[in-house]
């Protein structure tokens, strides 16, 4: 989802600059970090499900029965992580170069 709207965004962003499409982008990039940081949340909370379990309801660890499967997680989590940070960055660069131009 962040991918096709990355593309879309990169579309829209070669066209003629006009001031209301750079401030549709920023707010869109802005709900498209949300969602990335509460996806990686998420998909974080579940791992721990798995490497944990939960007494309360009985759900039992699975990483001690599948080693490789929960590594490949945390490796995928860790990537995913990074790959928001990105977009954060990106997000946030041309924000403070048009602050110093403003200034």
């Amino acid at each position: 989802m962040a991918c096709a709207y990355a593309t879309l965004s990169l579309l829209l962003s070669l066209g003629k600059r006009r001031k209301w499409i750079e401030t549709v982008i920023t707010v869109l990039d802005t709900l498209m970090v949300a969602l990335l940081f509460s996806s990686n949340g998420a998909a974080i909370a579940v791992g721990l499900l798995g490497l944990r379990g939960n007494s309360h309801v009985h759900w039992n660890k699975v990483c001690n029965m599948f080693g490789k499967f929960c590594d490949q997680v945390a490796a995928s989590l860790f990537i995913s992580l990074l790959g928001s940070i990105t977009f954060l960055l990106l997000l946030l660069l041309p924000q403070l170069f048009r602050l110093k131009q403003t200034t």
